[in-house]
């Protein structure tokens, strides 16, 4: 866990590394709740859900890419865990689309990473069960049941909403920590 009181100096790649993180769990956010948002228009059987859900999909995958890319944690064994389940999520998005539960499971493995990595940071109600949440998820996406999906999502999009206000409102050092510490 990074040190508030050290301040490292930051150059233009390590601040654009920050800022893609965090918009990465910012999208991360507005995926879950537009999915909610078509899971509901879907029961619903309105006519344009699946287009929103599509577009949801598409954004959870370019959140996946950007949280992976540039997450930062000092220890390279849980580092490469979190960001390699984006990679294989990522190719599976591209070589079997149909199989959203199988490449959601590898990218939500990373957003449940995150989730326990940021709440050692942050006091975010709800941030500890992120995992759970995700997890539940995956099993309602291969159920294909979307009256159960809507709630989860909804739920751990909000929360990760609140994240994403908790990480936008820190300097931007505090993500980087002590560059020293980081197994290479």
């Amino acid at each position: 866990m990074a040190n508030p009181e050290h301040k490292e100096q930051l150059d233009g790649l390590d601040k654009i590394s920050v800022v893609s993180y965090r918009l990465g769990i910012t999208l991360f956010a507005l995926s879950l709740l537009s999915l909610f948002s078509a899971e509901l228009l879907c029961v619903l059987e309105v006519k344009f859900a699946p287009f929103l859900r599509e577009w949801s999909l598409n954004l959870i995958a370019v959140s996946a890419a950007l949280s992976a890319a540039n997450i930062h944690v000092y220890d390279k064994k849980i580092r490469s865990i979190i960001t390699w389940s984006s990679w294989i999520g990522l190719t599976l998005f591209i070589v079997i689309p149909t199989k959203e539960w199988l490449y959601l499971g590898f990218m939500f493995i990373t957003f449940s990473g995150i989730a326990l990595k940021e709440s050692y940071c942050f006091k975010v109600k709800g941030l500890n069960l992120i995992p759970l949440l995700l997890i539940l998820s995956v099993l309602v996406l291969w159920m294909k049941e979307p009256t159960i999906l809507a709630p989860l999502a909804g739920l751990s999009g909000l929360i990760y909403a609140l994240l994403a206000i908790e990480k936008w409102k820190m300097p931007l050092h505090f993500d980087i920590g002590k560059k020293a510490n980081y197994q290479i």
